[in-house]
This record gives structure tokens, sequence and C-alpha cells, in this order.
């Protein structure tokens, strides 16, 4: 019986949670004024070729804490971007163009206390190599961040 891990490598996901970062964002004239604050909870999915077992080879694996210098810099450095919606497609797309090894990515972007009685709201997507390449590639990105 052959090992599944073996043959297809491991799965592995990254889990990054509440990433702050200040940026230019919004709908309203008053949001246009200065950056603000925004969160963002991503999950990277990502495969590697190895059993996972002995692996130390941090060029097959992505670097988390790289990743979360580039979105930082991408967020900080763009353009006003009036929809979080938008945003949180510039950063799958900006993941899948930086780190080739990814599959999968869930980004989830919030405003903390923009609205009475809310600790937050926000958006959240998924997407895969595939919706990358047919759907998210079709769109540029307003700025980029060299890695």
């Amino acid at each position: 019986m052959k090992n599944e891990n073996i043959v297809s490598g491991v799965r592995w996901q990254i889990f990054v949670e509440g990433l702050s970062v200040t940026t230019r964002i919004g709908l309203h004239p008053h949001e246009h004024e200065k950056p603000q604050a925004v969160e963002l909870d991503i999950e990277l999915s990502y495969r590697t070729g190895g059993s996972g077992q002995h692996d130390d080879d941090a060029a097959s694996v992505i670097d988390y804490d790289h990743y979360c210098s580039v979105v930082t810099a991408f967020l900080q450095d763009k353009p006003h971007t009036r929809l979080l919606e938008t945003l949180a497609s510039e950063v799958a797309s900006l993941s899948f163009r930086e780190f080739p090894m990814l599959d999968e990515i869930r980004v989830a972007i919030h405003k903390p206390k923009i609205r009475h009685n809310t600790a937050r709201l926000g958006v959240a997507s998924s997407w895969n190599r595939w919706s990358y390449e047919t759907l998210l590639l079709q769109q540029p990105l307003e700025s980029s961040v060299a890695a």
C-alpha cells in the first residue's frame, strides 16, 4: 500500500490571524482623508514534494514572516482603494504571484470598530490557483511589491 503523503506531498496550511496594517480604503469622503487600520485573517494552503518528516529545507515552504512583510508593504504603499472586496482580491493576486507554490488562499479583511456596537466589519473570500489564473489574473494590481 502506497503512503499518500509520499506520493502526492504533504498539504500544509499557514494561518495569519489579525495582521494589522494601515492602508487607504473606503467609499466615504472621510475615508479618503488618511489611511486607516485594517486587520487581515489569511489562510494559505500549499503542498510540498516531501513526506513532511525530516523536511528542514526553508526553500520548500512558504516563509510566513516574509509573507506578512510582503502583504504589509503592499497595503501600506498602494493608492486608495474603494472596496474591501477589491483589496481582498488584490491580496490574493499578490499572494499567488509572489508565492508560486500556493494552491489556495482565504482572505478576510476587517475594519475594526468602524460602526457603533460592532467589534469589526469586513469581507472574506477564497480562491484556488485555477480561479487566480482564470479570474484574478485578468485584473491588474494597482501597485506591485518586490519580494
